[in-house]
Parts: structure tokens; sequence; C-alpha cells
């Protein structure tokens, strides 16, 4: 297989580093590297004249150019494939791109299934690797006053401080944001947010789900992934993972929030839901994960023959 990764420079605008783009760094650069771990040819490019005789094109992003290279890439006979991360619908040149693509990846269930009501048998589902990681939180400790953590790259910073920071103090516990925002408690930093993240007591994972129900897995998978217990929103990706009162909880209203807070006191508790949402690991695991794309990318060849 000879697979490109279209990634232009727009990708990774609000980011300092490309790898620092969770999104190009689960859903693309795994991929790649296990993709030539395997033997296989992939080429991450950010200029569409980088791209040589392509089996597969996988675009990342969607735009006037992004259209122009799905043209060429059918012209040519070649397999297309959106990787599609967000819910954004009725854009004209991103619907006319989709139209075009053999296979269009979504990160959800949800997404997946909005999709399908146009897009059919095009789509398929690749869910978010939980990260390989020697960094783990180690369950015989926890801070004196417990860390409750939200991590992310803040868009939701200020709605989760507003909310969630005040519940969080009102238990005499201690609220730690680790995002790229100047008002956060740790600066997101890719070679230490791992350390910072395991070293809290509790994960939040509050989404906006009355607006975006079609969100991925990964901050639920990448708690899991540290060792650390969750509080989370009721997402459809995250109820895949998470069993109410069981290996986490779902909070429906802002006094869940507090409710679960209270009772996550229980370092028994806490330690019982690590040890069950943990089982899910190998069905997230970057090696499981990559089986999948690829699975796809054969799809579309065999489709040829």
């Amino acid at each position: 297989m000879n697979i490109f990764w279209y990634c232009p420079p727009k990708i990774f605008e609000a980011f300092e580093k490309m790898e620092d783009n969770p999104s190009f760094r689960l859903r693309c650069l795994n991929t790649h590297k296990h993709l030539l771990k395997n033997g296989h040819s992939s080429k991450i490019v950010s200029s569409v004249y980088e791209i040589k005789d392509p089996d597969i094109v996988v675009l990342m992003s969607f735009g006037e150019e992004e259209l122009e290279l799905a043209k060429w890439t059918k012209q040519r006979g070649s397999f297309l494939i959106h990787d599609y991360s967000e819910n954004i619908w009725g854009i004209p040149v991103l619907e006319e791109t989709k139209k075009l693509c053999d296979k269009i990846v979504c990160c959800s269930t949800v997404l997946a299934n909005l999709e399908k009501v146009e897009y059919l048998n095009k789509v398929c589902v690749v869910k978010d690797p939980i990260e390989d990681s020697a960094v783990i939180h180690n369950p015989r400790f926890s801070n004196d006053r417990l860390k409750v953590a939200w991590m992310g790259m803040g868009g939701n910073a200020a709605w989760v401080r507003d909310l969630l920071k005040p519940i969080v103090e009102s238990q005499d516990m201690e609220y730690v944001e680790i995002s790229n925002r100047e008002e956060s408690t740790i600066l997101w930093n890719k070679n230490t947010w791992q350390y910072d993240l395991a070293s809290c007591d509790i994960v939040l994972c509050p989404q906006a789900h009355w607006e975006f129900p079609a969100k991925s897995n990964v901050k639920v998978t990448t708690a899991i992934g540290l060792g650390l217990p969750i509080i989370c929103s009721p997402i459809k990706s995250y109820e895949e993972i998470i069993e109410n009162n069981f290996n986490g909880f779902i909070c429906n209203s802002l006094e869940d929030w507090g409710t679960s807070l209270n009772r996550l006191k229980s370092k028994e508790l806490r330690e019982l839901f690590v040890k069950r949402s943990r089982e899910i690991i190998p069905y997230y695991s970057e090696e499981f994960i990559y089986r999948e794309w690829e699975a796809v990318f054969k799809d579309c060849l065999r489709s040829n023959i």
C-alpha cells in the first residue's frame, strides 16, 4: 500500500508543534508509524505536490485544496478517505468532497450514524487509541488534598472552570486545569502532560453533550490509560466505555458532579473503578486501533480487484 496523509499547515495553526494537535497525533501520526513498522509505504505531506502515485489519499481537513485533490485522486483511479472527527454539516465544499470519498472514517458511533443518513455504506468507525505510555498513576498514592483534573486544548476551558471548579472546591478538593491557556494551572506540554495528569487523583471529562454529542472517546480513554478514575458527561462514546457506578460516574446534572466527587473521596472506590475500567485497554490500544485502520485500507484495495 502506498498511502499519503494530506495534512496542510492550517491543521496546526492553533498549536506550537504538529504533534500538539491531538487528532493529528492519535489518528494520523500513530497510524502512519504503525504502517511503516508493518512494511507499508506511508507519507505525511503538507503539499499536494508531494503526492506521487498514491494507492490511497487520506484527508484530515476540508477546503478548496482538499476538493481539488479529491477530484485528482479519483480521476487517476486512486482511493480517497476522509478522516472525520467533527460533526460539521452543510458546507458545500465539504459535502462535495465527501461525495467523492470511498470511505468516510468517523471517530465515534454517533458521528458515523449521522453521516450514514447521507453517505450510507461509505461510513465506518475507527475510534481514538490510548497512546502508549510508561506513565501510570500510583494507586497507593493520593494527594493530601485530592487533585481533580480537567485537560483540554482551551475550547471548553472557560465554561468547565466556571461551572465545575466551584463544585470541586466545595468538596475541599483542588481543581487542576492542564491546557494551552495562560490561565491554566499547568500549561500543556507534549513531554510532560502525562506526568502532570497522572499526578492527579480524579479526572473530569465534561462535554456540552446537548450541542456536541458526536465527540470521540479520547478524554475518557486517556484517563483510563493513566490509571485514573473518571467522572464524565453522557456522551455515547463515553457510555460505550463507562458504566455508571460500576467503573466511573456519568453525570446528567450539575448536582451529579458534586455527588460523584464526594463518593470518590473513597480511595477504595477510586481503585475499584480504575481496576474495572482498565479492562477495556486491549480494545483501544494503538495496535488494535491500527488494525482497524489497516482493515479500512485493505477493504478499499480489495474493492478494485
